[in-house]
């Protein structure tokens, strides 16, 4: 998943504003969880393998939690604004600490925190 899906970056006059999307960020972060992309390959598999062995074993490459919300965080500590939206995805315990984790660090480099729907979903209604 591309952080464009769920970190929405615009300006609004003079500042810079991220719509961060609870829902599709919760969806990435259950697939950085999941433990399907943590398998490891047999390895000497493939070089003792005759032509009818089957398909080589799956290998993904994924990035670690840690990783990927330090990103996010890089990301959106150049905005002015962060405009948080489907905060009902945020019931989960360990996500939830992350998001927060996200939201105090953004407030405490001096952002500003707005609770509430995109201007594209607004208009939708």
């Amino acid at each position: 998943m591309n952080r464009r899906d769920f970190l929405l970056f615009r300006t609004d006059g003079p500042d810079r504003v991220v719509d961060l999307s609870c829902q599709k960020l919760f969806v990435h972060y259950l697939d950085l969880n999941s433990g399907f992309a943590q398998g490891s390959p047999e390895s000497g598999m493939l070089e003792n393998a005759d032509w009818w062995a089957g398909e080589p074993p799956l290998a993904i490459s994924t990035t670690a939690p840690e990783e990927f919300f330090r990103s996010v965080q890089k990301e959106i500590l150049k905005a002015d604004q962060l405009r948080i939206v489907d905060m009902e995805w945020m019931a989960q315990g360990d996500f939830r600490i992350r998001v927060e984790t996200l939201i105090a660090a953004f407030r405490a480099a001096g952002g500003e925190i707005i609770y509430g729907a995109t201007e594209e979903s607004q208009a939708a209604l």
